[in-house]
């Protein structure tokens, strides 16, 4: 299964299946200052489809972490793609529902 992969630099990293809308899910905490390795770790740990993981500008070890956080996800199956296709089209209530964790269903 393809999952996609969507990058914006303020604040989040999404990833989903196509069936799925985001959810947010996760800190990266990248903002205490932790170092890549633990940046890292606590992202490629946490991540399944469906998560959004948040990332700060002004964190310092975040640019480091980066690329093998990338690159651990593209080896499992994840594309880049824009936000807008990760959420769904429509009206709350009509053509989805938003769950508890804030995840967006489709309406049957």
């Amino acid at each position: 299964m393809i999952q996609a992969l969507s990058i914006f630099r303020e604040s989040a990293l999404s990833l989903l299946p196509q069936a799925l809308a985001p959810a947010a899910s996760g800190d990266s905490l990248d903002w205490k200052d932790y170092d890549a390795p633990t940046i890292t770790q606590r992202v490629t740990s946490r991540v399944a489809p469906g998560s959004i993981v948040l990332f700060h500008n002004a964190a310092l070890h975040t640019p480091e972490a980066l690329p093998s956080i990338l690159e651990y996800l593209l080896q499992n199956g994840y594309q880049v793609v824009p936000v807008s296709q990760l959420i769904l089209p429509g009206q709350c209530g009509t053509d989805f529902t938003i769950d508890h964790t804030g995840r967006q269903i489709p309406a049957l």
